[in-house]
């Protein structure tokens, strides 16, 4: 099959590149090699399915890894050679004999996570009570080391032409949304993971810190909550016109700290002004703020933006970054983390949280329609991760390869 794949020896090589070759210019690209005949993954056994990927998506998560930004921390929980893309949609062309609930031909689309279910053990502590994005089995089982698809050998991923996956760890998409609606269903879903950490009241002020894909599927979300004061901050023009379309109510393109004394006074702040530092809003402030970036400019902005005891969500992965954590002393912050999702209580009932995604969805409660903006055939994988890698050249929000 033709797939994009890599190797931790061949990140450990660039990176040593990078840090020793000052006229070095690491491109986007270089970590992944390109196979027209990689080896198709085989179902594990009689629980999985086999698909043929109709769409495979490009995170900014993927894109930390392709410029050599990502933590090494869960390094030693994955393995290789591995195919990097974890938002999967695709046809069923091979069902196990365990498989019931599917027939071939079925659209589907995966969840990623690589839990105790579907490395065949009994469930540990995280997933017996159904976080199974929390399972501390990850290098166990029938599957070689991997928390999701993209780092384990075993289950293929996004970036080539087939994978294979758990039977219980895919979801028939709704008849009445379109593959690339369906493909977000993931990023909707992490949104919708992070937000249910703490529900907003109504008239909660929320504030989402950055629009790419994540803050965009926030704001969607927080729309469909019923959420009416949602503010966002943006790198790019075309991104806040988007996040207008999709719920917020005022966006503010960051520029210096322009934007934070901005909506720092929409937010009924005092502003500041801290020698040697950029402004700092005090006395008013959002109820809760989304980081969909977790960069440390994301979180000083944050940490700015925030009311006294007010609550930070990081959806957004943050590595080894430098922040001032002062304002998160003098306000009594509360900081909720969020990693990819699992099962959510939503309207009474505790449902796997994709599941809950495509519902809101196919429902039209959340809007995925503006999201997916270039798609390409993975020959062409170059453009592809010079798009998802320039936002602001080419207006990109979801960079996907289509097969």
């Amino acid at each position: 099959m033709r797939a994009l794949y890599f190797d931790i020896q061949r990140y450990l090589e660039l990176k040593r590149k990078v840090s020793q070759d000052p006229n070095f210019k690491l491109q986007p690209y270089d970590l992944v090699l390109y196979s027209k005949d990689f080896e198709e993954p085989d179902i594990i056994n009689e629980n999985w399915i086999k698909l043929k990927l109709k769409l495979g998506g490009i995170c900014g998560s993927d894109m930390h890894m392709m410029n050599l930004q990502n933590s090494m921390v869960l390094s030693t929980l994955t393995s290789f050679p591995s195919i990097p893309g974890h938002e999967i949609v695709g046809e069923v062309i091979e069902i196990g004999d365990n498989v019931k609930n599917l027939e071939k031909g079925d659209r589907v689309i995966c969840d990623t996570n690589l839990p105790c279910e579907v490395r065949g053990l009994d469930p540990c502590p995280q997933c017996k009570t159904g976080g199974y994005n929390l399972c501390i089995n990850l290098d166990k089982g029938d599957i070689s080391p991997g928390v999701i698809f993209g780092v384990c050998k075993d289950t293929g991923g996004g970036w080539g032409e087939f994978v294979v996956a758990h039977r219980r760890f895919v979801y028939k998409i709704p008849e009445n949304i379109s593959w690339e609606q369906a493909l977000i269903a993931e990023p909707i879903a992490c949104a919708l993971h992070g937000i249910l950490k703490h529900r907003p009241h109504e008239n909660d002020k929320c504030v989402v810190i950055g629009c790419g894909t994540i803050g965009l599927a926030v704001i969607s979300t927080l729309k469909a909550l019923g959420i009416k004061e949602i503010y966002a901050t943006a790198r790019y023009n075309f991104q806040a016109e988007i996040a207008k379309q999709l719920g917020a109510k005022e966006v503010f393109i960051a520029k210096k700290d322009i934007h934070i004394k901005k909506l720092g006074r929409k937010l009924d702040s005092k502003i500041l002004s801290p020698p040697f530092e950029s402004a700092y809003p005090y006395g008013g402030g959002a109820d809760i703020i989304y980081d969909s970036v977790g960069n440390a400019s994301s979180l000083n902005d944050a940490l700015r933006l925030i009311k006294m005891k007010g609550h930070l969500i990081l959806i957004g992965y943050p590595g080894n970054i430098k922040v001032d954590w002062t304002p998160l002393i003098s306000k009594e912050i509360t900081i909720l983390s969020s990693n990819i999702f699992s099962h959510d209580t939503f309207e009474g009932q505790k449902k796997r949280t994709m599941e809950i995604a495509l519902d809101l969805i196919s429902s039209g409660a959340v809007n995925a329609e503006p999201f997916v903006t270039h798609t390409f055939d993975l020959d062409n994988y170059k453009k592809a991760l010079e798009t998802a890698n320039n936002k602001s050249t080419n207006k990109a929000i979801k960079v996907a390869f289509k097969y």
